[in-house]
């Protein structure tokens, strides 16, 4: 099937999230909308729950999903610039057709009507109108110092652990300025200040960012340097033509740092050396010093990461098996609700999605860190990292399957949904204590508790459920590996 239309539909839902998450809480709605829309998005477009990839169903769900995509651009444009909705009628035709019925049949046709409710939801908070949005003016405010006191108290306790990589890099910049401020005193140069701020600049949490920005900051300094005395020598400009050259330097800093750490560097180091040039200080009084000190503030934080590492490799398996025991609560509560539609907490859905959501990114975060240190894998290889996470991807996205087609309240507990939910949230949690222990996680148990017969909601439990478990399998392959 064409995924022109669900490509489109779920990056305008992706960028509704992006966007509410920098609003205030009068918007929060917003964002919740977009998170229940994308797993009817999904559902629409599987053919294995939703409509047959061919034919007038599948043609319906490319229609829907191309008005949905309308939809959300528009309620997307109308809230962050605070405009009067425009909506397209062609696009609200679509959703509002009445021969739904006489094309989709059941659960792709539930997925419609609850996407359409959904998208209702969404044109009535864009609408200024409505109530629901914010007045920019008054609530979209950044704010004050005072009110940032306690949010960064908040941090600074949530960070005062011994596992916390931002409390060991308050540790080594905090030491490394010490010793780089002491060494800068005591060799025979001027301007000793460079080395610890040389230092604090280029230290990061991570080793890949520390290592490169040390790297660009001494050959941004070294050519720099040599680019600003080359001209000095040459031309010998006065005091007013250096003060030119260092405003041309600074302004050029300013509009080329985006570029990289390295071309913003030159430009600094070729500012000062035109600066002080102005005072009379000769190019053979700044250039060795300015070359030396940067040098030692970059080794000093190197030796520094090598003497109180935070490295991330070590800690990929804890990374994983956070995502995979996250994805396992969150596929579980889906599931509880299967079981207990009347008395199931929904909340309990969004919260356990939001938790699977987080291990992802600090997994994938890991994995970005770790590929830069030298550090070996310690038990989980690249490759197997790699499949390991498109697996758990994967689990995810079928959970989400799971969840777009939820009962309603007054429907049937499905048979089998509770213990299926609970086999998964104990087989999950087991999962993540053996990749932790570099063991490879077993599904058999929960394989055997896959819902049987003909019970309204069984067939589509059923084959979601199977293809979760096909990619929890793919994960111990992975890990196999």
């Amino acid at each position: 099937f064409d995924p022109a239309p669900l490509m489109r539909a779920r990056d305008a839902a992706a960028v509704t999230v992006r966007q509410a998450r920098r609003r205030p809480s009068e918007l929060h709605g917003a964002r919740g909308l977009a998170e229940r829309i994308r797993p009817v998005l999904a559902s629409l477009a599987d053919p294995a729950v939703g409509a047959p990839a061919e034919g007038p169903a599948r043609d319906r769900v490319r229609e829907l999903l191309a008005a949905a995509a309308t939809v959300l651009d528009a309620a997307a444009r109308a809230i962050r610039r605070g405009d009067p909705l425009d909506l397209p009628a062609p696009a609200l035709a679509v959703l509002q057709a009445p021969d739904l019925p006489e094309v989709l049949r059941g659960a792709p046709l539930r997925a419609a009507r609850r996407l359409a409710a959904l998208l209702a939801d969404v044109l009535e908070t864009a609408d200024p109108r409505s109530g629901r949005t914010a007045d920019p003016a008054e609530s979209m405010l950044r704010p004050s110092l005072a009110g940032l006191v306690p949010l960064v108290l908040r941090d600074v306790r949530a960070e005062l652990r011994p596992g916390s990589p931002i409390l060991r890099h308050a540790v080594r910049v905090t030491a490394v300025a010490c010793a780089g401020y002491l060494i800068g005193q005591e060799l025979p140069f001027g301007h000793g200040y460079w080395a610890p701020m040389t230092s604090v600049m280029v230290m990061r949490p991570d080793f890949t960012q520390t290592w490169s920005r040390a790297v660009a900051r001494f050959a941004g300094t070294l050519v720099g340097v040599g680019v600003a005395t080359a001209i000095v020598q040459l031309a010998q400009p006065g005091m007013y033509l250096s003060g030119l050259l260092a405003v041309v330097s600074a302004a050029l800093m300013y509009v080329l740092m985006r570029t990289g750490y390295a071309v913003g560097q030159l430009f600094l180091s070729a500012y000062v050396v035109f600066l002080l040039g102005m005072g009379g200080v000769r190019w053979d009084q700044t250039v060795p010093d300015r070359i030396a000190l940067t040098l030692v503030g970059g080794v000093l934080a190197m030796v520094a990461y090598a003497v109180y590492p935070a490295w991330e490799t070590p800690r990929l398996r804890d990374r994983l098996a956070d995502w995979l025991a996250a994805v396992g609560r969150y596929a579980a509560a889906v599931l509880e609700q299967y079981a207990d539609p009347a008395g199931a907490r929904r909340a309990n859905v969004r919260e356990t999605l939001l938790a699977a959501r987080d291990a992802r990114i600090a997994w994938q975060e890991a994995l970005a860190r770790a590929a830069g240190e030298p550090v070996r894998h310690r038990g989980l290889s690249r490759a197997a990292a790699d499949g390991a996470g498109e697996a758990l991807a994967a689990a995810g996205r079928h959970a989400m399957l799971l969840e777009a087609h939820l009962p309603d309240r007054a429907h049937e507990p499905v048979p089998g949904a509770a213990e299926l939910a609970a086999a998964l949230r104990r087989a999950t949690e087991e999962g993540a204590k053996a990749v932790r222990e570099r063991r490879v996680p077993e599904w058999d148990g929960v394989r055997e508790l896959l819902p049987e017969g003909d019970a309204p909601g069984s067939a589509v439990l059923r084959g979601a459920a199977e293809q979760l478990l096909d990619a929890l399998d793919e994960l111990s392959e992975a890990l196999r590996s």
